[in-house]
């Protein structure tokens, strides 16, 4: 019974770590849309309204828009709302369904790992800096490993509530 206790409040602890980090880039997410709006309405508006495009605006809205996605791939990890194909495991007994959930969760975990290492080793090792904006590369690469590394959280926090729901399911079944 007391194992069943901490098992329980290490769970909610972690749901609750996973949430105020889906929150936390969630803001972060909201505030680079708004300011990638922002900064294509301007282009927009210097190109066609006052014949003087910015240099600067399509460029930057690209970075925005790849940070955006790349933090945003924890929401989505977090909500298990990446896309998936199941037609197929569905028809699988229910057993092998827990298997390949689990085989799923490995893979996209190793992956992660990986595009972590190599979206590090890019971000410090680049020495470029941008067309038209004086900001090196590295700040741009770095959204690699830092969106990477937040979804192999959520993924990982997500993996331990399946454990615990299916040792829960099994015991019960017992």
């Amino acid at each position: 019974m007391v194992v069943e206790i901490k098992a329980g409040k290490w769970v909610r602890f972690l749901d609750r770590t996973g949430f105020i980090i889906e929150t936390g880039t969630g803001f972060i997410c909201v505030l680079t849309l708004a300011f990638m709006v922002i900064v294509v309405a301007t282009g927009v508006l210097f190109r066609y309204v006052f014949n003087n495009p910015v240099q600067w605006g399509e460029e930057l809205a690209r970075f925005l828009m790849l940070w955006t996605g790349f933090i945003a791939m924890n929401i989505a990890m977090r909500r298990n709302q990446h896309v998936q194909i199941d037609i197929v495991v569905k028809r699988f007994p229910v057993w092998i369904q827990v298997i390949l959930a689990y085989c799923i969760y490995f893979l996209v975990g190793y992956f992660l790992v990986i595009l972590t290492t190599k979206g590090y080793g890019m971000a410090v090792s680049t020495r470029m800096t941008a067309a038209s904006l004086p900001v090196s590369m590295s700040w741009i690469y770095a959204s690699v490993p830092v969106g990477a590394l937040l979804t192999m959280i959520q993924l990982t926090i997500n993996f331990l509530k399946r454990v615990t729901a299916d040792a829960g399911a099994l015991k019960q079944s017992f």
